[in-house]
């Protein structure tokens, strides 16, 4: 979920997106992810050059001085994906990235032969603009933008240099095992900044700032321009989704801070950031420094792999992300709201696996609301289309006993519990063989498993 945006994470990339189209004088002012294209110049400067000029414009715009400079180069998109690809294999580890697969296979949310890396890179091949590196300190810029375009991407990745020249943006990035709450609280918090002042940047030739829009203008605009940007990759729309989400929930964080004190209150974040994306999500939170509760690793299931082969920390946007695969984005956020803590592991054994996921809420009638959200996964029929959710009242009755499940033929049987305002997912076990993948379990089996989880302390 979260850790399906690791490219962002390492490399902070900034997506191309189409130009949005120009309002009516009595409506909201329009949030352009990107500016439309321009044609090119004849005479092209040198990429150290165009950095530097935009650097020193960036440093006043984000009220931000620079410590220092940021090399430049222009690549070509074949050369900017096996460059992500080998950031990637050097960042995170093998298995993990085998083990994500696994985990959101067995959540039902991508299908037998999802490939995370893959699926990655294909859609990041397509989108990227260009990135700044935090571990060479340098930024690159796809030699095929527009010069319009390839200065609102030098907007947004310089302030990603600026970050990480006064908040060391590298070793906050830097993958950590049981970290994916905490890091992609970081990750938004990095992408919505910089996002906000290539807003500004856009925005400037009509006077206008970010945080002169309304949130849910920029909001709406926000996803609608970045979702149609990535329509035409074949990927699952969870892995679109998780890409979005960083630069959405962190705009919000960050033009919150900007109108209560400018620039400077972002700049207050950044040295005390937000730790959870629960935190980020609810500024109230943040001021308050409300921490996560401490949950234990999952028992493994009674009759399946016992090795735990990936364990995690998801938080409130992770959660939000997975139940819109279920529902609609507002009953999604109103269903992970309230989050108090979670931990997920995966189990393996030889091509065995299984999956228990712990979530705590802050009482019982959050966690209610979230029951009902994991029911609508696991009642929902799997050949529904994406537009296709379970009814309202279909999930609260299914929901009413405390529990459900459902029998599924290739990942295995999927189950719910609640006790009191814990709540246990269990998927699995299900087997991978050349002929393809078959449960390994039972209904009855998964809910004596997620029983058993819900009531761990």
């Amino acid at each position: 979920m979260r850790r399906l945006c690791s490219v962002a994470l390492l490399l902070l990339g900034c997506t191309r997106t189409p130009p949005a189209s120009a309002p009516e004088a009595a409506e909201p002012p329009p949030v352009p992810s990107a500016p439309p294209p321009q044609p090119a110049s004849v005479e092209k400067p040198g990429a150290d050059r165009v950095v530097a000029e935009a650097l020193a414009l960036v440093e006043r715009r984000r009220e931000l001085r620079a410590k220092g400079p940021v090399k430049g180069r222009t690549i070509g998109r074949a050369e900017m994906v096996a460059y992500v690809k080998k950031q990637l294999a050097e960042e995170i580890p093998a298995p993990i990235l085998r083990a994500q697969s696994e985990m959101l296979f067995a959540l039902g949310v991508v299908p037998e032969a999802f490939d995370y890396e893959k699926s990655l890179l294909e859609l990041m091949g397509s989108q990227l603009a260009g990135f700044y590196d935090p571990k060479r300190k340098s930024m690159s810029l796809a030699e095929d933008l527009p010069p319009v375009e390839r200065d609102a991407t030098l907007a947004h990745e310089l302030v990603h240099a600026l970050q990480d020249q006064h908040y060391d943006l590298e070793k906050r990035i830097k993958f950590r095992e049981d970290a994916t709450d905490e890091q992609s609280a970081i990750h938004a918090l990095a992408e919505g900044d910089a996002t906000s002042a290539m807003i500004d940047h856009v925005l400037a030739v009509r006077g206008l700032r970010a945080t002169d829009v309304s949130d849910e203008v920029i909001s709406l605009q926000a996803r609608g321009a970045m979702e149609l940007s990535m329509e035409a990759a074949n990927v699952p729309t969870i892995l679109k989704r998780s890409v979005v989400s960083p630069y959405v929930d962190g705009l919000m964080l960050v033009n919150w801070a900007r109108r209560q004190s400018g620039w400077a209150g972002v700049d207050s974040i950044w040295r005390d950031p937000p730790t959870t994306t629960e935190q980020l999500l609810h500024p109230e939170k943040l001021v308050a420094r409300e921490k996560a509760e401490t949950l234990p690793i999952p028992t493994a299931p009674p009759k399946g792999p016992g090795e735990v082969s990936y364990r995690d920390v998801l938080g409130e946007q992770s959660l939000r992300i997975l139940f819109e695969e279920w529902m609609p984005r507002r009953a999604a956020v109103e269903s992970a709201r309230a989050w108090a803590g979670d931990r997920i592991a995966l189990f393996r054994s030889g091509e065995r696996f299984a999956l228990a996921w712990h979530v705590r809420y802050d009482d019982e009638g959050a966690a209610k609301r979230g029951l009902e959200a994991f029911v609508r996964g696991v009642v929902r029929d799997p050949r529904a289309s994406a537009a296709e959710f379970v009814s309202v009242e279909k999930a609260k009755a299914a929901a009413k006993p405390g529990k459900s499940c459902r029998e599924r033929s290739s990942n295995g049987p999927f189950a719910v519990v609640r006790s009191g305002r814990d709540l246990a997912l269990v998927a699995g076990p299900f087997e991978r063989s050349p002929a393809g993948a078959r449960s390994a379990g039972t209904c009855a089996d998964a809910l004596v498993w997620a029983a058993g989880v819900a009531k761990q302390r």
